[in-house]
């Protein structure tokens, strides 16, 4: 019990009013406790809080006092928000106070304050609770707003009124009571966040829960968490506010809740969060914008893709169908979902591009394909775009045993309910028989298939054969794959390959149900080679008819999905390597599938010439000759691909280090001054030409020049196609290939020759652009398992044509000699000629040495007037409005002293 002092001070006394447990109590026991601000000696804590002790505000100052916290400078005319006495308490991190009540004693002096209040921090001290005297009050603090309170709390007790500033007001004791108890952790709360569509990680911040001591974690892949990321399974986080997520894959989507705990409780799960890139959901509208790389797609409704629809990746919904067009593109950066009941299909020639090799597909899609006209016993060379296709499924009504691979240069029937892995495997299928055609009577059938399964996707490898044996494998995506990129992996940088590849185009008929190895169209990093002329011979006349299908068969670089081919291995080691960078997600570019291309490559310089040689009976034979970054004039196996030698009738190529290759590479800088033997074998006399079939890089602007060592001609092809006369034989040492003329006798690059019995036309075209599905037979003349059917007999084929009417005079001009070296300008001795035909820049030139020249007429080789012109009355004439298609043309001149004379050019 405190003294009583009646002079200065009131004393006025009552007990302490205890109800509940005390939690915060300080009987204030000792000498001048003012001195202290806080004061805490004395003080009794519940072991579950922490407090301030007693203090006070910067109003007032401390007066020295035994046995009690006393102060002065209390203000007399309001309330001074620094005039108080003050407490703080604070819960323990996993604990709870339910207050009861406050009750103190107190005294003033005289003159001290007389009116006082008490608040608290929950409402910035703006409400007084309950009612506070000087000498003491019990305060409840029953109020809800008193109750769970689980974070720091302060009291004020604030004095004013005071009669003079010396007056005082003092707390002799005071007792906090209340219930404290264990407090549920809050429930944490997680923010929004996103992905760019190449993260493989992220982080995470969240602001802390009250009486929260740790954390817990899980990641999972879905809204379920039935599949949570290993380690993100409840994963505990300490008391940390964050964390990052590593080692994801490239644009997943995963789901993230949180929860709480303390030595109490365990929170409910936070909101849960969706962490991926940007969304965009088609029904019947974008939901946010157009798709671009950046975005997920999602439909919802169904929807076709007329173009290209870029996305960071695409997900179709159950119950929707989703189209792509022939020739547009679905390029993803990442993962597809096909979910159940979804239908995905790709028409023929359109793709699925995806860049990130570790993307997962889930769901199957329908990609569909069509072979180019097959006859009956053709096989088409296919490798699967999908996982699991089934060969029988592909190709229901094909034989039981005409599903084939092959294996250690020898073809392996294959089950035809095997399925077509492992992705890459090439395999041959051959044509149903003709009464499961849409038309049995028609001569071809173009067969539409459909494979169905999850899309491949990634890195592949395919163990190969030993060295030098060759290999059937295939494009194993559902999109184009640029053969540059594949050679640059398997042959370049890991020579595990050859550097030529080879794909079967079946020109040619089947003889003896034996398929011939000019079928084989040949591709290396120099460029391609085809096997045809630029249409399909429907009905075999020699001649592009109304109708007939214009194609070009020459590789262009890109393997078409669901195409395969043949390559020789190497003296690496290893398994041949597929991955994403090798696709080719560019429009247009997955159409040219060959009978039975982000490009990942190395931009090269290159500088080529294609030559082809040919008949008017439709021989045909391609050879390229190319200068290339890293080429050298000796054998190299990624520029150089040797001639086979298959074809039955002809065989060009040129010539190196006693070998025949198709393709020849050579060393840059390309040099003016260099000369490439060229070479031909035939079993067919008669005469042939060599003409330009496609001319790029440098050489498209510089002559290319054809020397001819039997007649001792150089022509420019530039000019024209070279017809030339041969017998049967090879001939190895009669041409080169040069680029400047200076020999100093030359022949003009025209055909002079008597009046001629009409050949039946000419069909001279360049090499051929490529087509959808095509037959194709392996490197070798390999016979192949067959149904033997009755042997056609098939007369011959004659062609009647009106003759062509040509006077009998002829004037015979001797050889021409001073022909200029550069061939672009000739210029010829005037003495004994009598005219000079000539064909140069599209024009038909003449110039007479026998009189002015009176009438020009010209004709095709079925006797039809194609020009005719007459009082021209000079000696130089020229025709510049005939169309050239590379046709043989007979030209008749009409001098004024009315002699003729008839000549044969190439136009």
């Amino acid at each position: 019990m405190k003294k009583k002092f009646f002079v200065f001070l009131i004393f006025i006394f009552s007990p302490i009013l205890i109800f509940g447990q005390s939690i915060f109590q300080n009987s204030i026991n000792g000498v001048n406790p003012d001195e202290s601000n806080p004061y805490i000696s004395g003080q009794i804590v519940d072991p579950n809080i922490a407090v301030s002790g007693i203090g006070r505000g910067t109003g007032i100052y401390g007066i020295n006092s035994n046995n009690r916290y006393d102060a002065r400078s209390w203000r007399s005319d309001a309330l001074d928000p620094n005039a108080y006495f003050e407490f703080t308490i604070i819960p323990n991190t996993d604990k709870k106070i339910d207050f009861i009540s406050f009750v103190y004693t107190g005294q003033i002096s005289f003159n001290g304050p007389t009116l006082f209040a008490f608040r608290s921090s929950l409402d910035n001290f703006a409400s007084d609770i309950g009612v506070v005297t000087a000498t003491g009050s019990t305060v409840s603090l029953s109020d809800v707003n008193f109750q769970n309170v689980v974070s720091p709390i302060t009291f004020r007790l604030y004095g004013w009124g005071a009669i003079t500033g010396t007056g005082a007001f003092s707390i002799n004791d005071f007792q906090f009571n209340g219930v404290i108890s264990c407090a549920d952790p809050q429930i944490p709360i997680l923010p929004e966040i996103s992905l760019s569509c190449s993260s493989t990680s992220f982080a995470l911040n969240w602001s802390a829960s009250l009486q929260a001591s740790n954390y817990f974690i899980d990641v999972a892949t879905d809204s379920g968490f039935m599949n949570c990321l290993a380690g993100y399974q409840n994963k505990d986080l300490g008391d940390a506010l964050s964390e990052s997520v590593h080692a994801l894959a490239v644009g997943g989507i995963y789901y993230v809740r949180l929860r709480t705990a303390n030595g109490c409780a365990t929170s409910s799960y936070s909101n849960t969060i969706k962490v991926a890139p940007p969304e965009t959901i088609y029904n019947g509208t974008w939901s946010n914008g157009i798709p671009d790389a950046t975005k997920n797609v999602r439909f919802s409704s169904n929807f076709n893709v007329s173009t290209i629809l870029e996305a960071c990746s695409c997900q179709i919904d159950s119950g929707v169908a989703v189209n792509v067009d022939s020739g547009a593109v679905l390029k993803l950066e990442n993962g597809l979902d096909v979910m159940g009941g979804g239908i995905l299909t790709f028409e023929n020639n359109s793709s699925l591009i995806q860049e990130n090799d570790a993307a997962v597909n889930t769901g199957r899609i329908i990609y569909k394909r069509e072979t180019t006209p097959m006859k009956n016993f053709d096989y088409t060379y296919w490798s699967s775009p999908v996982q699991d296709q089934v060969l029988n499924v592909l190709s229901p009504n094909t034989l039981s045993d005409k599903y084939m691979s092959y294996s250690m240069n020898k073809w392996v029937v294959e089950p035809a309910t095997n399925t077509m892995n492992p992705s890459g495997k090439g395999f041959i299928i051959r044509v149903p028989k003709p009464q499961f055609w849409t038309n049995p009577i028609n001569p071809t059938y173009i067969q539409p298939v459909q494979f169905e399964g999850v899309p491949n996707n990634g890195v592949y490898t395919l163990p190969i054969d030993p060295t030098g044996y060759s290999n059937l494998i295939g494009n194993p995506y559902p999109s184009a794959m640029s053969a540059d990129a594949f050679l640059l992996e398997n042959s370049i940088n890991n020579p595990k390959l050859e550097g030529t590849i080879r794909f079967w185009t079946h020109s040619s008929a089947i003889t003896n149900l034996k398929y011939s190895g000019t079928d084989y169209a040949s591709y290396n990093y120099l460029g391609g080679v085809g096997t045809s002329g630029n249409f399909v011979d429907a009905n075999g006349n020699g001649i592009m008819d109304s109708g007939e299908e214009q194609i070009v068969n020459k590789p262009l670089g890109y393997i078409a999905a669901g195409q395969s081919f043949f390559v020789k291995s190497a003296a690496g080691t290893g398994s041949v390597v597929f991955n994403n960078g090798m696709r080719v997600g560019i429009a247009g570019k997955n159409g040219q599938f060959f009978k039975g291309t982000k490009s990942k490559t190395i931009a090269i310089e290159k500088h080529r010439v294609w030559l082809n040689l040919t008949n008017t009976e439709g021989a045909f034979k391609q050879m390229l000759v190319g200068y290339a970054t890293g080429a050298t004039n000796g054998f190299d196996s990624v520029f150089d691909g040797k001639s086979q030698g298959s074809n039955k009738y002809i065989d060009f190529y040129s010539i190196n280090e006693n070998t025949n290759f198709v393709i020849q590479g050579r060393a840059v800088p390309f040099d003016k001054a260099d000369e490439v033997p060229l070479g031909y074998r035939t079993t067919i006399e008669g005469t042939f030409a060599i003409s330009i079939d496609e001319v790029d890089g440098v050489l498209a602007t510089q002559p290319v020049f054809v020397e001819d060592k039997v007649t001792n001609v150089i022509h420019n092809l530039k000019d024209g196609p070279y017809s030339f006369s041969t017998g049967i034989g090879t001939f190895n040492d009669r041409f080169v290939l040069r680029y400047k003329d200076n020999t100093p006798v030359v022949t003009p690059p025209v055909v002079v020759e008597p009046p001629v019995v009409v050949d039946p036309p000419v069909v001279v075209v360049p090499p051929v652009v490529v087509t959808p599905p095509v037959v194709v037979e392996p490197p070798l003349v390999v016979d192949l398992p067959i149904i033997v059917t009755p042997p056609v007999v098939v007369g011959p084929r004659i062609v009647v044509m009106p003759p062509v009417n040509v006077d009998q005079t002829v004037v015979v001009t001797p050889p021409v000699s001073g022909l200029d070296p550069t061939l672009e300008n000739p210029s010829f001795d005037k003495k004994d000629k009598s005219i000079i035909v000539s064909v140069n820049d599209h024009q038909i030139k003449f110039n007479s040495f026998n009189g002015i020249i009176d009438k020009v007429l010209v004709f095709d080789l079925r006797g039809r007037l194609l020009y005719e012109k007459d009082n021209i009355e000079k000696e130089q004439f020229v025709i510049s409005d005939l169309t050239p298609k590379n046709q043989i043309l007979i030209v008749k001149t009409v001098f004024g002293n009315k002699v003729s004379r008839t000549d044969k050019i190439i136009f």
